[in-house]
């Protein structure tokens, strides 16, 4: 039962965390400086990195655990989408956002923001998605 009420919380931390992001942050930086941009960016970056890792890698090591070994109740369809939704986070991190965050890094550009933007619903949806199977993995295993 420990186990997936980590993962639940790593989880929700993360769903709560891309939510700011995507409706607060990358829209915010539309209205950011332009002449200190790099520099924004930079320390976006940097602390966005340092927020997000350790969670994120509770979460994978939690679903990559719940796929072998699962609490009574839990089926394995369920760590297994658990799973996908996680690998998808990463998927659009690695193929869309980093791409779209190293041209930002070196100059503002509204057509990569506007990308960056789209293309994070992925993995807010993901994430979000991700969030419900842990829920749903709590109540299974709680009976």
């Amino acid at each position: 039962m420990l186990l997936v009420v980590v993962h639940l919380a790593v989880v929700w931390f993360c769903v709560g965390l891309v939510w700011v992001v995507q409706v607060l942050v990358y829209p915010g930086f539309r209205d950011a400086s332009h002449t200190r941009w790099r520099e924004l960016h930079d320390r976006h970056t940097r602390l966005m990195a340092w927020t997000v890792s350790g969670p994120w890698a509770v979460q994978g090591v939690t679903c990559a655990v719940l796929l072998v070994s699962r609490p009574d109740g839990v089926p394995f369809w369920l760590a297994a989408l658990a799973g996908m939704c996680g690998a998808t986070t990463v998927a659009v991190t690695v193929g869309l956002s980093v791409p779209c965050h190293r041209r930002l890094a070196v100059a503002y550009d509204d057509a990569v923001l506007d990308r960056l933007v789209r293309t994070n619903w992925y993995r807010t949806a993901a994430w979000t998605a991700g969030g419900l199977v842990a829920v749903a993995m709590v109540l299974l295993a709680a009976g």
